[in-house]
């Protein structure tokens, strides 16, 4: 969802076509720029709150939101102002993509501020690992996802007398028996970050956490060439030919808008959904109900957003700083948090009033992390470079779309990606 190659970035700024500006100003700027694609309901009110916040901190925002809910274009424009020297002043960021930022010398280093706000004591060690390069912190940690969600209308599945699908074969029962009674049903658009985070959360949810980290992440030949994977792509499979018919070119906030208006009755898709559910004032979980995506073993998909401020001439130090304490504080991240669906990055922050559905997935999350079962979304820019993950979710997508490409050839393909960084 994220196809920037940094390799490209590289060649410009080591031959010295790109460098960071620093002939900052000494002074606070009343205006930065901030690059992000966070134009749903749900994220329309979170990311008030960030202007708000840093109003209150002496810090105006230039908003420029760029449609496309994985992020894609907005990394493809930030890749580009970057190679042009001309990058936005603070970005929204994932996993990997924050380190070859850093590596490349484009982001502010925030480890003065770290020791200031205690980050190394009072952030969850997966915030701690990805907003680090070199053990320094070069991003802000604000939010963690879980992506293995299932969200249902429960008044579609009374009408219809159905129960709550507990396994992936129960599932496709479900879509089987809606289908017969002329109801799409799931809310699934056509992007491929979209199909490729169902076929994620059928993979682990079938496979479980140790088969995903060996077959999709260090692609074990034996195990990505095992029965189990010949099983989860017959399933998905079976999935592609009953929701296609009905899918079409809409966002994944305009799915979520069908769900709530009962045009379809599940949405498998990351806890931003119930962020659009609260903007929207649905009763979550009464009429739209949060269940894990069906799993043999309990666990734990995540992604993780930060905020990382790029070398420009309006981010000086103090208000890099400034910037910095303002979005890592409980209060902001709190308050964020609860209206963005997702988890605070932070250990140190009760869940008090937060919905049914984030307490239970921080519960889900703490016994994942104990567990082993804590993996990083691939198709989501968390468990591998940004360029295997694009080809990886590209033959993901052609599967499910091309009923000629056989399991072998998936494999065959998936083998023959290059996993480096």
């Amino acid at each position: 969802m994220k196809p920037f190659f940094l390799f490209c970035l590289l060649i410009c700024f080591s031959s010295g076509k790109v460098t960071a500006n620093n002939n900052a100003p000494t002074s606070a700027p009343k205006e930065i720029e901030f690059l992000h694609w966070w134009t749903s309901k749900g994220e329309v009110a979170a990311f008030n709150l960030v202007k708000d916040a840093l109003l209150q901190a002496g810090v105006s925002l230039l908003d420029q939101p760029i449609p496309g809910g994985g992020g894609d274009t907005a990394m493809s424009i930030l890749q580009a102002r970057a190679i042009a020297g001309t990058p936005p002043d603070i970005v929204q960021l994932e996993g990997p993509s924050i380190q070859s930022w850093a590596a490349l010398g484009f982001l502010h280093e925030l480890e003065q501020v770290a020791k200031d706000e205690n980050w190394h004591d009072n952030l969850l060690p997966v915030a701690q690992q990805v907003n680090q390069y070199q053990q320094r912190y070069v991003a802000i940690p604000i939010a963690i996802h879980r992506l293995n969600w299932m969200w249902i209308n429960q008044k579609v599945l009374r009408q219809y007398g159905l129960a709550v699908p507990e396994s992936w074969d129960a599932l496709i029962d479900v879509f089987e028996r809606l289908k017969k009674n002329g109801v799409e049903p799931l809310a699934l658009g056509k992007d491929q970050w979209q199909v490729a985070l169902l076929f994620e959360n059928l993979a682990f949810g079938y496979g479980g956490a140790d088969y995903y980290q060996r077959a999709f992440i260090q692609m074990d030949p034996a195990v990505l060439n095992s029965d189990t994977t010949h099983e989860i792509l017959h399933r998905f499979r079976a999935i592609s030919r009953l929701v296609k018919p009905g899918m079409s070119h809409m966002r994944w906030d305009e799915g979520t808008q069908l769900l709530i208006e009962g045009e379809r009755a599940f949405q498998i898709s990351g806890d931003w959904v119930l962020g659009d559910l609260l903007a929207s004032h649905a009763k979550v979980p009464t009429d739209i109900a949060c269940y894990p995506a069906p799993s043999r073993h309990p666990g734990f998909i995540y992604n993780m957003d930060s905020f990382a401020l790029f070398n420009s001439p309006r981010t000086d130090e103090m208000t890099a700083a400034v910037v910095s304490k303002t979005l890592s504080s409980p209060e902001f991240l709190k308050t964020f948090n609860r209206v963005k669906g997702a988890l605070p990055a932070r250990s140190d922050i009760k869940l008090n009033g937060f919905n049914s559905c984030s307490i239970n997935a921080k519960k889900d999350m703490e016994t994942a992390a104990k567990t082993g079962q804590m993996i990083p979304s691939i198709v989501d820019s968390m468990a591998v470079s940004p360029i295997a993950q694009q080809a990886t979710s590209s033959e993901i997508y052609r599967y499910f779309n091309d009923e000629t490409m056989k399991p072998d050839d998936f494999i065959l393909h998936l083998q023959n990606i290059p996993r480096g960084e």
